[in-house]
């Protein structure tokens, strides 16, 4: 199975500018599968798969803002 770029966004998220990747993925039965890879830094990326890429939008859209979030916390007491 090859993945295939279709898409290459930014998001804007608090400050600071992500870069998110979308692709198409043909399954052995021919069916499109597809998944975003949102950047956060260049050691730390998010992957997220979806049916569609309407659907997978909208998990990017609300993902994000959580996992960014996280992330500073993390970044505040990394002994949790």
């Amino acid at each position: 199975m090859f993945q295939k770029l279709i898409k290459k966004t930014r998001l804007d998220v608090d400050e600071r500018t992500l870069s998110v990747r979308y692709y198409e993925t043909r399954t052995l039965h021919g069916q499109a599968r597809f998944s975003a890879e949102v950047v956060f830094q260049p050691q730390d990326h998010m992957i997220l798969d979806a049916d569609s890429v309407n659907r997978l939008e909208t998990q990017v859209a609300s993902l994000v803002h959580a996992s960014m979030y996280s992330r500073s916390l993390m970044g505040a007491n990394p002994a949790v």
